[in-house]
């Protein structure tokens, strides 16, 4: 049976960012037409940001913050429009499936406070990570009682679980190969209002999570969450912005 989800994610009960801890960390304030929103994402390179498709498919222009733990601050803000997104071509929205999108920005200098993530070398099979410690990092509301986003960025560590613990609180129809779950604990978890966010490996710094879906009882829950898992989309990602991966 599908439990109801919600498309977007936030760290809850997190800890507060150190200056340049994740300088790979983006601010995403999106405009719609009407209503500005927020999300996360992460700097790959000097001129791409990866985030979640739910995030940018209905915007129409994307402010971009980097190099600042303070929500909506940066070094040098960037606005683009919707012909610098490149969105899945097959996301789903029902389903989240390739929750995946990439925008592209004016050329950045790395600073301390300025530099990419990793990401896994495109490879023929990848790991599945179950039991690996990852850490997230995002301006999500701080709790299921708080609708306001964290003046500073917040992050928190999570233990990746398989597919098929995720699938008995989503469904089967909600978890497929192109996820990645992590476990909620102690009330801190990764729920509504900051999606496109990094999941990060703690061993080796590399990227492999994008944060995408929760279900809506509550980021402190202790249920798990669903991301979009990098590995499965690195010819996507390669092809896309010409980076050698």
């Amino acid at each position: 049976m599908v439990q109801n989800v919600v498309v977007s994610s936030r760290i809850a009960n997190g800890q507060t960012a150190a200056v340049n801890q994740f300088p790979y960390q983006a601010g995403l304030k999106l405009y719609d037409g009407q209503n500005y929103y927020f999300c996360g994402g992460s700097l790959i390179s000097h001129e791409w940001v990866l985030t979640a498709a739910h995030c940018t498919l209905p915007a129409v222009k994307v402010i971009v913050y980097l190099g600042s733990i303070t929500h909506l601050d940066s070094i040098a803000p960037m606005e683009v429009d919707k012909c610098d997104i490149k969105v899945h071509h097959e996301f789903d929205m029902a389903t989240a499936r390739n929750d995946i999108a990439l925008i592209k920005i004016p050329y950045v200098i790395y600073s301390d406070a300025i530099e990419p993530v990793s990401l896994p070398q495109c490879d023929s099979s990848y790991r599945t990570y179950v039991h690996k410690t990852v850490v997230a990092s995002g301006w999500g509301y701080t709790s299921d009682r708080c609708a306001l986003n964290s003046p500073i960025l917040q992050f928190a560590n999570f233990r990746v679980v398989s597919n098929e613990v995720c699938a008995e609180e989503f469904g089967s129809s909600m978890i497929d190969n192109d996820k990645i779950c992590t476990a909620t604990v102690n009330r801190i978890g990764i729920g509504r209002g900051d999606s496109g966010g990094p999941l990060v490996l703690v061993s080796s710094k590399l990227q492999i999570g994008i944060m995408s879906i929760s279900l809506s009882k509550g980021c402190e829950s202790n249920a798990p969450a669903a991301q979009t898992r990098v590995t499965s989309y690195m010819d996507w990602i390669r092809e896309n912005t010409e980076l050698r991966l």
